[in-house]
């Protein structure tokens, strides 16, 4: 299992940028955009740290939500884009 590194979580904000920037609300709501931070950093442990390869778990990960095989949680619709400290939080989620 990696740990997840400064370096690490940089590219995982990156990421979670890049893949939410379509999205309504200013790059998502909250429930959206911690669904997809807890995908990649289950990634990033198992040790999928290259941006392409997070950048796939990340678009991944939008279009379970898309298809409606997940369900990123009750907040979902409330139009509530995530922090970067609740981003963070969302990657030391075990």
């Amino acid at each position: 299992m990696t740990k997840l590194d400064e370096r690490i979580i940089a590219k995982m904000d990156v990421v979670l940028e890049n893949v939410c920037r379509g999205l309504p609300n200013s790059g998502g709501d909250h429930a959206t955009r911690k669904y997809v931070a807890q995908k990649l950093a289950q990634a990033a442990r198992k040790g999928n740290t290259t941006l392409d390869g997070l950048e796939a778990v990340g678009r991944r990960a939008l279009q379970e939500i898309a298809q409606g095989s997940a369900t990123p949680g009750a907040e979902r619709g409330r139009g509530l884009a995530g922090s970067n400290s609740q981003i963070r939080s969302a990657y030391r989620l075990h």
